[in-house]
């Protein structure tokens, strides 16, 4: 058995459907990658005062720190989850701990390396979506967004072990103001830019939050769901 599909003997998507309420093994799952927090100025110049940079996906609710976008993945999560005949997620929701979780809270097992548990809740799905913002710390998505499709071996027509469009990269922009329906990108990386060359997934532009569920609902429906290996 691949060590990443299982977690100290028990199937990951067992355990993925054991830490999401109403989720079962047999549903299609989406497993969405996005920032965590946003890019604090204070973290670099802690005396300066600057304040939060804006990003579509910070937080809004009072309860919830103002750079905390892992809430908002999470919302969104299951906004599109109600919108879909799919079960989205983000890593935070399964109950396996990172290595250093293991170490920080003195934990009884093993814990998973922060990319392994990617790759395998990645395996345990039927689609996988990768979400940039320009003032997002983007440095661990973008690790999963190379990670990930190396481990399928997209790169690979011959021998891909999953289809590239259940693949998709989702990264801010604003629309354009010369009358054309197109983007102007607000995140930006050569690598990113470039991944549906190398390996054939889907890349979109959001504009918003409402924008973005949108993309994420119209890519689950339009190649997740149809591909996938549930009757």
């Amino acid at each position: 058995m691949n060590e990443l599909t299982e977690y100290e003997e028990t199937d990951v998507t067992n355990i993925i459907a054991d830490s999401i309420p109403d989720a079962d093994p047999t549903d299609i799952f989406v497993f969405l990658m996005g920032p965590y927090r946003l890019l604090d100025p204070s973290y670099l110049y802690p005396d300066r005062g600057y304040p939060l940079p804006s990003d579509p996906l910070a937080p809004t609710a009072d309860e919830v720190a103002p750079d905390k976008i892992e809430a908002t993945l999470r919302t969104i999560s299951r906004r599109v989850s109600e919108e879909t005949a799919t079960t989205a997620f983000i890593a935070s929701d399964v109950q396996i701990p990172t290595k250093q979780e293991v170490v920080r809270n003195d934990l009884d097992e093993l814990g998973m390396a922060v990319i392994d548990q990617s790759v395998a809740f990645a395996e345990a799905s039927d689609g996988n979506a990768f979400i940039f913002t320009k003032a997002g710390l983007t440095t661990g998505t973008g690790a999963e967004a190379g990670a990930i499709p190396e481990h399928f071996q997209l790169r690979s027509r011959d021998d891909r072990e999953r289809d590239p469009r259940t693949f998709a990269i989702l990264a801010e922009a604003e629309k354009s103001t010369n009358g054309t329906n197109t983007y102007d990108p607000k995140f930006s990386s050569a690598s990113i830019d470039e991944m549906d060359d190398a390996y054939d997934l889907r890349f979109k532009y959001f504009t918003d939050r409402e924008d973005l569920i949108d993309k994420i609902v119209d890519f689950i429906e339009s190649y997740v769901v149809p591909m996938s290996d549930t009757p």
